[in-house]
């Protein structure tokens, strides 16, 4: 069942006008400001100086460029407060810059590795099996699918390959999704079952990517505040068999999206998912240390899984028919 969850969107016009448009709209909301000091006083790589001197910045930079935070229902928008074009000298940039970095390093402080792009392993492999057992697929070819799901993270392939933005239609991966797909079909159809199986489970990773919001936009950000993505990452594995029990989800869903093209699906997913990549993004980048307990951060994961586990059952019944 999916649950209704607070959306937050961000103006196109202030996403669009600097690739630091969070740090400027993190000056509307008190927890944006207290995570921004935040930030800035946890560097070891500034000087006592430095951090009193961005901290002052950033305050006059609010004043410059204020933005308001407008409530409708469940839609909260965060826009400008006035139509003035945001125009950064190149010392405004500088300064940015250096509390960007201040951000990637309490990130990697904290959670350490490197982004990925992928959910995990673990959710790939387990989406994949749990939806070939539900349409009673032997459990040889259930286990190939499951052993091939997590294949693509190991190709050389371009992040974006994992992603899909349906704003920009950037990403390759419906297509992925639709060429393993077919021919995992033919596969089928010519009854040779373990390529068969293979190909889904390489189908498969494809399209569960995109059922994570952080592969359908933000693209730049995400470069810019790596972080956030990996922070996300590791929650969802944190909670993937305890805590939450994310896994419970896709296990106790029954129901299927009917599939007449892999590439359309894939597509439609990140569509669903996309609605909450804004959301989702400044909950991480805003509370750094509450965000996995946050219960909308809890139900956006829900209904994302959930959601990816209703196409993921259409795309098994894509391959073997019947």
């Amino acid at each position: 069942m999916h649950r209704d969850v607070n959306i937050v969107k961000v103006d196109p016009t202030l996403k669009n006008e600097t690739p630091y448009w969070i740090i400027i709209a993190a000056g509307g909301t008190e927890k944006g400001r207290v995570a921004t000091f935040k930030y800035i006083d946890s560097s070891k790589l500034l000087t006592k100086k430095e951090k009193a001197e961005l901290k002052e910045f950033v305050k006059k930079l609010w004043k410059k460029y204020p933005v308001k935070v407008i409530k409708n229902g469940r839609v909260t928008l965060i826009t400008m407060s006035s139509k003035a074009k945001i125009d950064l000298t190149k010392d405004e940039e500088a300064m940015l810059k250096k509390i960007a970095q201040a951000v990637n390093e309490y990130f990697r402080t904290r959670y350490g590795g490197e982004v990925g792009i992928l959910w995990n392993a673990d959710t790939h492999q387990d989406i994949i099996y749990i939806s070939c057992k539900k349409w009673g697929v032997n459990d040889t070819y259930a286990k190939i699918a499951k052993d091939a799901a997590d294949d693509p993270d190991q190709w050389p392939h371009l992040p974006s390959d994992h992603y899909y933005n349906p704003d920009t239609g950037m990403g390759s991966a419906p297509y992925y999704c639709w060429y393993y797909a077919i021919g995992a079909k033919s596969y089928y159809e010519l009854k040779q079952y373990s390529k068969a199986f293979q190909g889904l489970g390489w189908s498969s990773h494809f399209l569960t990517d995109v059922g994570n919001p952080l592969h359908t936009g933000r693209e730049l950000d995400q470069v810019l505040n790596s972080w956030v993505h990996y922070a996300y990452e590791n929650y969802v594995s944190s909670n993937w068999n305890s805590g939450y029990n994310f896994k419970s989800v896709v296990s106790g869903n029954n129901y299927y999206y009917s599939i007449d093209d892999p590439w359309d699906a894939t597509v439609n997913l990140a569509k669903y998912s996309h609605q909450y990549v804004d959301t989702l993004y400044l909950k991480i980048y805003n509370n750094p240390d509450t965000f996995k307990t946050d219960k909308t951060v809890k139900e956006i994961t829900e209904n994302c899984l959930l959601e990816t586990s209703k196409w993921t059952l259409g795309l098994v019944k894509y391959v073997i028919g019947g």
